[in-house]
């Protein structure tokens, strides 16, 4: 259960960077169409501007309920973004948590 615990807090924070540099970017391509572009959505920033990645969605798709999926690519991507983050790192962070807690109480069981 710790090595879970341990993949699913560093995969947190690790895609927790790889969101943030996507957030950047979005914020990036706000910013020189002088925010004319401020609703872009999550699905049309994907699509549009990473397009390598636009395979998410599918996956989204196949794994969540079909309108929370539809609600979810239709966030802004600047608003997405930060709160994908901020959820990541609270994940990461109580995994982390618990991982310690188990290898302490490993620790003074033995």
């Amino acid at each position: 259960m710790r090595s879970f615990l341990l993949f699913i807090g560093y995969s947190s924070y690790i895609g927790s960077m790889g969101d943030g540099l996507l957030g950047l970017y979005a914020l990036w391509v706000l910013i020189s169409n002088e925010l004319a572009l401020l609703s872009l959505s999550l699905n049309d920033f994907l699509a549009q501007y990473v397009e390598f990645i636009f395979w998410v969605k599918r996956v989204a798709f196949y794994v969540m309920p079909q309108g929370f999926a539809k609600w979810l690519f239709g966030i802004p991507a600047v608003i997405y973004f930060p709160v994908r983050i901020l959820m990541s790192l609270v994940i990461g962070w109580w995994a982390l948590k618990k991982a310690a807690q188990l290898k302490s109480l490993r620790v003074i069981n033995n």
